[in-house]
């Protein structure tokens, strides 16, 4: 099972907000939309893949770059014959611009922004640029994986560097949509108030029209929201939180199967079973013992 949408946040370490995913695998392979509290380069080593940023397609190969910042929705899908790998950057805006009055530091962080329609989060780079981005993520790779002394410092100067080629790349010569991004950030924050409240109410009645009077939507545009913000029907998203709520249930062992199906918002044993199922591909039980999943025809 694919994991529900879902908001990352924290780096783990904040003396120094820097995290490298390298996967010797291929990247996810998302279902369902994401976003998080950092920034986020990714590096194309192979392979080829399509990212979807907000209403935006990328298609990406070997050696291209793709920009998010810290609350544009994402997700990233390839074919399995062709499986994408890539080396992933998060860090926190911080890490570039210590202080909000350092004028010279925060000029990195409008490679983040939202610089209207032109803007591009897979800009094209020149042959020179691709060959130094290349260089620089695989500079930073190494430094993370050795640790030598001063390491920090010198993976946040070769990040500073490979962050300005992005930005002569993009060509980032207009005023960010300062209100875009306000308004961005303000419906990030209605959205994550509702899928907050689905949470803490797994076992109620959740119907549409419940959670859009709740928030004062009409159904229809509640449905339309749902769907454009997280990638999926909001039937399907309570399906997933709910079937998720149930796999750690069963992998608790305190509950039996009929206790789990109503403590996670199912009127029926036999609506649970084919819920799960078809989110799963096991059934509750199986799922319980271990019993791998089974193919589905």
């Amino acid at each position: 099972m694919n994991p529900p949408v879902k908001r990352e946040s924290a780096i783990a370490h904040r003396s120094f907000p820097f995290e490298l995913l390298h996967a010797e695998g291929p990247a996810n392979n998302m279902r369902t939309f994401h976003w998080h509290d950092f920034m986020e380069l990714s590096y194309v080593r192979r392979g080829s893949g399509v990212y979807e940023i907000e209403e935006k397609v990328f298609r990406v190969s070997r050696g291209d770059m793709v920009i998010i910042n810290n609350s544009e929705r994402h997700r990233v899908t390839y074919d399995p014959q062709d499986p994408l790998y890539e080396t992933v950057l998060h860090f926190a805006p911080e890490l570039l611009c210590a202080r909000e009055d350092d004028r010279l530091d925060s000029r990195y962080l409008r490679l983040f922004l939202y610089h209207g329609a032109t803007f591009s989060n897979a800009p094209q780079l020149s042959p020179e640029a691709r060959r130094a981005v290349g260089r620089l993520v695989a500079d930073i790779r190494a430094e993370a994986a050795g640790r030598r002394p001063w390491y920090e410092l010198m993976i946040k100067s070769k990040l500073l560097t490979l962050v300005t080629h992005l930005i002569r790349a993009c060509g980032l010569s207009e005023q960010p949509d300062l209100e875009r991004v306000a308004a961005r950030r303000r419906n990030i924050a209605r959205l994550e108030k509702i899928l907050a409240f689905i949470r803490k109410n797994l076992a109620a009645e959740l119907g549409l029209g419940t959670i859009a009077g709740r928030f004062a939507m009409n159904p229809s545009y509640f449905s339309d929201y749902f769907r454009r913000n997280l990638g999926i029907t909001f039937s399907e998203h309570l399906a997933q939180v709910r079937v998720q709520e149930a796999q750690r249930l069963l992998a608790e062992d305190r509950l039996n199967v009929t206790e789990i199906a109503y403590a996670c918002g199912f009127n029926t044993a036999t609506s649970f079973y084919r819920v799960f199922r078809r989110v799963t591909g096991t059934s509750p039980g199986d799922y319980r013992s271990g019993r791998p999943a089974k193919a589905k025809q």
